[in-house]
């Protein structure tokens, strides 16, 4: 097995972000009172590693996932280590291109079955991200009713901003040229479900069915990890902890923001400092974002913020 995971290390095209650490104030984290879920399920079967698969072509093929908290020290080498994992994966996985630093979650794929996990396992609700850099991480449902995404694309482009789109495997199906606009212009894809019924198995499925459609349209490079959202569902604990069991980090849905109120609320730019390390979910549904959107991102550059992807602003 050792052997096979050295191999698919060294396959791996994509550089991987420094390993010194970075201390630095921690994001917040939302601990909601656990619900009556019962979690007794992992997530479903690995099927088998083939060494000639690309980096992100294994996303279906682990024997196990972490969510472990960065400590103070740590590195992408001592934390694979401990996880059995592999840096070059760490960093795939959690999207990094800068330091690790004390507190940040981060998503261990676990690679080999014969070496012990010695890593903790911290999953939380994600509601915050770090305020070490004036960002604010901004982001938006993809569904299949949302509105057409062009006029959102253009102010986004006019503005040099990348942002993270929520989408789901009926919104992937339906639009692939604006799925590929999307990738095209580098913002950040990431993994959303509507479940009416919350069981282990069909939360699996739904996330393999995402994954599935996205390398369908864009091959099997392309990631809607790690970040998701759960749509039709109150968030708890117990649905960050079924979330990391399938290798993803769960986004508070008390992130949710209506664009006309948020357009108000950031209009004095004392108020919009304070998003400072905030994380904005907007409704690419809602006909006015595209309206809001330029009002938005100018009264937040007004208090001094810039505008990112959820996976920069969770970084340190």
């Amino acid at each position: 097995m050792r052997i096979i995971g050295l191999l698919l290390g060294l396959c791996c095209l994509v550089g991987c972000a420094s390993a010194a650490p970075n201390p630095t104030a921690s994001p917040a984290v939302a601990i909601a009172t656990p619900t009556t879920l019962s979690i007794t399920a992992t997530a479903h079967t690995p099927t088998p590693i083939s060494l000639t698969a690309t980096p992100m072509a294994l996303a279906l093929t682990w024997q196990s996932y972490t969510v472990y908290r960065a400590e103070a020290g740590d590195s992408l080498d001592s934390i694979a280590e401990r996880g059995a994992s592999f840096p070059l994966f760490i960093s795939r996985y959690n999207r990094l291109n800068r330091p690790i630093g004390a507190g940040q979650l981060l998503i261990v794929p676990r690679l080999e079955s014969d070496q012990p996990n010695s890593l903790p396992s911290t999953p939380r609700l994600i509601s915050r991200g770090f305020t070490s850099q004036a960002w604010v991480g901004l982001s938006c449902d993809l569904r299949s009713a949302a509105a057409p995404i062009e006029p959102l694309l253009k102010t986004l482009a006019s503005q040099s901003i990348t942002m993270t789109f929520f989408l789901d495997a009926a919104w992937i199906e339906q639009n692939p040229q604006a799925l590929q606009e999307l990738a095209t212009a580098d913002h950040e894809l990431a993994s959303g479900v509507a479940l009416e019924q919350i069981e282990p198995e069909i939360v699996a499925q739904a996330l393999n069915q995402t994954e599935t459609a996205l390398t369908n349209q864009l091959g099997m490079d392309a990631s809607v990890r790690p970040y998701l959202r759960i749509w039709q569902q109150p968030s708890s604990q117990a649905l960050a902890e079924l979330a990391a069991q399938n290798g993803y980090l769960l986004l508070d849905n008390a992130q949710e923001r209506d664009a006309l109120a948020l357009t108000e609320d950031v209009i004095q730019p004392e108020q919009a400092a304070t998003y400072r390390g905030e994380l904005l979910v907007l409704d690419c549904a809602d006909p006015a974002l595209a309206e809001a959107l330029p009002l938005i991102i100018e009264r937040l550059q007004q208090a001094g913020l810039q505008l990112r992807s959820i996976a920069e602003v969770m970084q340190p």
